[in-house]
């Protein structure tokens, strides 16, 4: 009974050894990812002011 009792804790103290290690993995991962989408979110401004004007030549030239 001590022999089964120790592998199970054993086998769950593993288990929460790989669960840290994963989650601490994935948050690296997402940190990442912001700071990356934040790069982007400066990009979609630009492309959304040309677009704008684009849109505003567009209707002049079209009388719109």
């Amino acid at each position: 009974m001590g022999v089964g009792m120790g592998v199970v804790f054993l086998f769950l103290g593993l288990l929460v050894g790989v669960i840290s290690l994963v989650s601490r993995i994935i948050q690296n991962f997402e940190a990442k990812a912001a700071g990356a989408a934040g790069a982007a979110d400066m990009n979609d401004d630009d492309l959304l002011e040309v677009v704008t004007e684009a849109v505003k030549r567009y209707r002049v030239e079209h009388h719109r």
